[in-house]
């Protein structure tokens, strides 16, 4: 980093080109699995908090025994990780020439 700015190169572009990179893969992969978490906890914090939405929603049916609505609702969160998991792959396959060969 040292020999990149005594050649002149200005932080700014040393950071968006070497360092961003180096560092959005890792980042990328969290960001995959954090879309399902975020999910998940929405349904514990809208029925803590009485919100209307998935999570009040679920509860009364796993409550009332309502298989249709459980097995939905399962299936939305399930495919929300997948659909997550899925754009942070695509993003580092367009950020990262390791994975493209």
């Amino acid at each position: 980093m040292h020999t990149a700015r005594t050649l002149g190169l200005p932080s700014s572009v040393l950071y968006l080109r070497y360092v961003l990179p180096a560092a959005a893969n890792p980042l990328l992969s969290l960001f995959g699995l954090s879309v399902g978490g975020m999910l998940s906890a929405s349904l514990v914090v809208e029925t803590i908090t009485s919100w209307p939405g998935m999570g009040p929603l679920m509860l009364e049916a796993v409550l009332a025994r309502d298989q249709n609505m459980v097995v939905g609702g399962v299936l939305l969160s399930g495919a929300a990780l997948l659909l997550g998991n899925l754009m942070a792959d695509v993003a580092l396959l367009r950020l990262d020439a390791r994975i493209r060969s």
